[in-house]
């Protein structure tokens, strides 16, 4: 909602205490009015302007409390790849959820995050853990999102048999044939 009133230049008429233009007012209040379910329409009914609307559903809407921050926190360090259904799913998991703690109040840094997307991979993701580890990188969450969905890509690349990786796979895999067909040629 924000975006397309921001796209639309009317963002001003819900952040500001004094917005004059009541022709904006208006258009913008309109707007959430519109985007509300018809359901939740009793509770900004009697709201005048953008502000007032904006306000009210924060009120009813939004939870800054203790739960809510127990919930997102507990959503953030049980999620699991193998709980989702791909990488993608499993990263913006992560990512919304540290976005929504961000919203409430609870900030998780960087690290946290990245090191927290490492911890919900399964075993056969411990080479390229222990590559980061080794890298002597900082850990962040987009170093480890990137890196992870590289992992995918080179794997569905693989599997298709038309990525770097698969040639060069198949190309080590040709000289150790040739090398064990001449080793035992020569004994």
């Amino acid at each position: 909602m924000q975006a397309w009133l921001e796209h639309d230049d009317l963002w001003e008429c819900v952040t500001s205490p004094n917005e004059s233009n009541s022709g904006k007012v208006t258009k913008a209040k309109s707007r959430i009015i519109l985007s509300v379910d018809p359901v939740n329409y009793a509770y900004i009914q009697d709201c005048t302007t953008a502000k007032k609307v904006w306000e009210r559903l924060q009120v009813t809407f939004e939870d800054f409390g203790l739960t809510r921050r127990v919930g997102l926190l507990r959503t953030l360090v049980t999620t699991q790849l193998e709980k989702c259904k791909n990488v993608e799913e499993y990263v913006n998991v992560i990512m919304t959820t540290a976005h929504k703690l961000d919203g409430v109040g609870f900030k998780v840094p960087d690290v946290w995050i990245g090191t927290l997307l490492l911890a919900g991979l399964p075993d056969m993701y411990r080479p390229m853990i222990m590559g980061l580890e080794n890298s002597g990188m900082d850990i962040t969450a987009d170093l480890v999102k990137t890196k992870l969905l590289q992992e995918v890509k080179n794997c569905k690349g693989a599997k298709n048999g038309n990525s770097d990786a698969a040639f060069y796979s198949k190309k080590e895999k040709g000289k150790a044939k040739a090398k064990s067909k001449s080793t035992v040629l020569s004994m």
